[in-house]
């Protein structure tokens, strides 16, 4: 039960960072969805690109931290009550999304996204998360109290 607890410790933090890749991915390719079928020179290309990787950055710095609080809420009940569901994860990454976005006061000059945007990248980095270390969490049948293996026997 030690080793299921450490593994848990190291997973979960895992799966959150793997979690927040897949939500800034997916907010990257919808902000360059945008472009089209446009015809750029190679120096435009060059610039887009590192404007990208800036604002990408940006994102990064300021929300995924912030992201972290809710999340972090998230995972302790789903390591608590063993909530393994594909839905309450996705949730609960559209919620962790959304919080500090919808925070950010209206003067905020960075990249600017729009809510079905910020809750697509949420439901995205959730279901990563799901994936990665959603799918076990908590004890599993056997370790928990009142459940159907060895350590539910007298």
């Amino acid at each position: 039960m030690v080793a299921r607890l450490a593994a848990r410790l190291l997973l979960a933090p895992f799966g959150f960072a793997c979690g927040v890749l897949a939500a800034f991915a997916t907010v990257a390719a919808m902000a360059t969805g945008g472009l089209g079928d446009t015809h750029l020179f190679p120096e435009e290309i060059a610039v887009l690109g590192y404007d990208l990787t800036i604002n990408a950055a940006t994102v990064a710095l300021l929300f995924a931290p912030l992201m972290g609080a809710p999340a972090i809420v998230a995972v302790a009940i789903s390591e608590m009550f063993s909530l393994r569901s594909w839905i309450y994860h996705a949730g609960a990454g559209a919620a962790s999304a959304l919080l500090p976005w919808s925070l950010a006061p209206s003067s905020f000059e960075g990249p600017v996204f729009t809510t079905s945007q910020v809750i697509a990248a949420g439901l995205v980095g959730g279901l990563v998360h799901w994936l990665v270390a959603g799918r076990t969490a908590g004890l599993a049948d056997h370790e928990r109290p009142g459940g159907n293996g060895p350590a539910a026997k007298p």
